[in-house]
Order: C-alpha cells, then sequence, then structure tokens
C-alpha cells in the first residue's frame, strides 16, 4: 500500500467512536448500561464537546447506543452479533467467499498509476505507471458482513473474462481454468488496518476513514509466473487473528 499513516488520517470522533464501540462488543458496557456523560468523555479522552457527540452519532447510527434526553446515553438493549471470521489459509478463505453472495461491480482496464496500489503492482507485475493492468472489482456478503475485493491481472487475462461470467462464477481462479487451463500453484498473503477511503467507505456501508482490515493477496502460476494481486477490505470489528502457539517441553 501506499505509504500513509492512518493515524493521521482518521478523525478523532471515528477514533473515539471505535474506542467505545470495543468496549460495549466486549461487554465492558453491558447491555442497559449508562454510558459516562459528554463532559465525562470529554475529560477522558481529551477532546472537544462536539467530538464526543459526533463520536456517540456513530455508535448510535449503528444500533450500539440510544440517547434519552435529560437521563443520559445508554447501552442498547440488544448489542448486534459480532461475526468473526477467521481465515487460516488462501484455500480456506477462498471456499468461504465462494459461499457468500459476490457480485461484480466493474471489469477494466486502467493505467498502474491510477491504481489504489502502484507501487506494489510495478514491483509484482515489472509495470510501469503508464502500462494498463486489467482491474475486476467485486462484493461478496458472507452472513451479513460485506467484503470488497479488487483483482489485479494482467490485461491478456481478463480480456478473457465477461461480467456475465463473473456473475455465474464466484471464483476467478476457477473460471480461468476452465477458459484457459490456467493453474494458480502458490500465493503470499499480507495483512494490515489501513483507513476506508470514501469510494470503499460506500461499498462496504461504513464511516470514511473508519479502520478496515486490508489483506493484500498476491498469486503465481507455473512456472513461478506472477499471475494475479488481490485487495480484499472488510471492517476492522469483524476481525479477528488467531495463532496456534506450540509450547515445547524443556
Amino acid at each position: 500500500m501506499q505509504s500513509q499513516s492512518p493515524k493521521n488520517l482518521i478523525p478523532l470522533y471515528t477514533r473515539v467512536s471505535s474506542i467505545i464501540q470495543n468496549k460495549i462488543l466486549s461487554s465492558q458496557y453491558e447491555p442497559g448500561d449508562k454510558l459516562p456523560t459528554e463532559d465525562e468523555q470529554v475529560e477522558y479522552f481529551g477532546v472537544s464537546k462536539i467530538t464526543i457527540r459526533n463520536a456517540l452519532a456513530l455508535l448510535e447510527a449503528d444500533g450500539l447506543i440510544f440517547r434519552t434526553r435529560g437521563k443520559g446515553t445508554f447501552v442498547a438493549p440488544v448489542i448486534p452479533e459480532t461475526k468473526h471470521f477467521i481465515h487460516t489459509s488462501l484455500n480456506k478463505m477462498s471456499l468461504a467467499l465462494e459461499r457468500g453472495e459476490t457480485k461484480p461491480i466493474d471489469l477494466k482496464k486502467i493505467k498502474v498509476g491510477d491504481s489504489r496500489i502502484p507501487k506494489d503492482i510495478r514491483a509484482f507485475f515489472q509495470m510501469t505507471n503508464q502500462d494498463e493492468i486489467g482491474l475486476i472489482s467485486r462484493t461478496s456478503k458472507i452472513k451479513g458482513i460485506l467484503y470488497f475485493f479488487e483483482n489485479f491481472m494482467p490485461t491478456n487475462i481478463t480480456r478473457q473474462i465477461t461480467k456475465t461470467e463473473l456473475y455465474k462464477e464466484k471464483s476467478i481462479v476457477k473460471l480461468l481454468k476452465k477458459k484457459i487451463g490456467l493453474k494458480i500453484t502458490k500465493g503470499e498473503m499480507y495483512l494490515e488496518a489501513v483507513p476506508a477511503e470514501p469510494d470503499i467507505s460506500k461499498i462496504l456501508q461504513c464511516q470514511s476513514f473508519e479502520p478496515l482490515i486490508h489483506i493484500q493477496t498476491y498469486f503465481w502460476s507455473e512456472p513461478e509466473q506472477p499471475i494475479g494481486l488481490a485487495n480484499t477490505y472488510f471492517r476492522s470489528c469483524y476481525f479477528k487473528y488467531k495463532v496456534k502457539v506450540e509450547i515445547n517441553s524443556i
């Protein structure tokens, strides 16, 4: 990704909202609990009252709190269930996404320099900013959670695909294997937190600058040929990272 500091981009009220949201989802605040007053939260967070009010407005829009005039702000009596998805391999992640309601958004050619990740594309495909790359944009909904995908592939491959075919076949890898015999042999996955850009926030139905999980995946075909680079974005509140820890006796 392009080097930008999410901390510097995310507005104060969104950061405050995220902290209170975590307190609610982790049960530090139980359903029906009264939240601290605006003045108390101003002192606790060291921010202005308008920042606190904007943060609470986000939480209210998400159904996590409600406000009663003259009485205060309370945690909602029923907290929407947070579904965490744990993907331990590319294969398992691919299978999970295939079970979702996948819809194509766009299928086009763009210049590398016009992409969201020109530096990564240049390095992976050995291209310049003026070269063209194929871009496939899609969404997938799994148990109510939205994912946004961007698949970058050489144009000689993406022109083998039609938008109609993307409606029928959820897996681009399977589609290309059927059509041109393309076989993916290796992949690498990287994970980071990023702020939601305005176009992505509209797709994922969240606030601009809200923290998102960004999974970037690189794919190779035989023999060690770079074939695809994929971006996956979804809201961070639906994410948990799991690592098995093995402890050897000494």
